[in-house]
């Protein structure tokens, strides 16, 4: 995983990329896979959050009936 992140770190591409940082100023010289395990743990804690609102809102029909 270490060469893996080196490598895309280090892409022409990826380079080029504006990330912003945590008071949400864009840095140009960042490393922008840094900024992909906060977006995958942000779209975890959304999915968790929707699952456990449609539980909910399911076992609510469920005692109303």
């Amino acid at each position: 995983m270490r060469d893996l992140t080196a490598f895309v770190n280090r892409s022409t591409d990826l380079a080029g990329i504006d990330i912003r940082d945590e008071r949400g100023h864009l840095t140009e010289g960042a490393s922008p896979v840094l900024a992909t395990p906060a977006a995958f743990m942000a779209g975890i804690a959304f999915s968790g959050a929707m699952v456990a609102a449609y539980e909910a809102g399911r076992q609510a029909g469920q005692v109303i009936q």
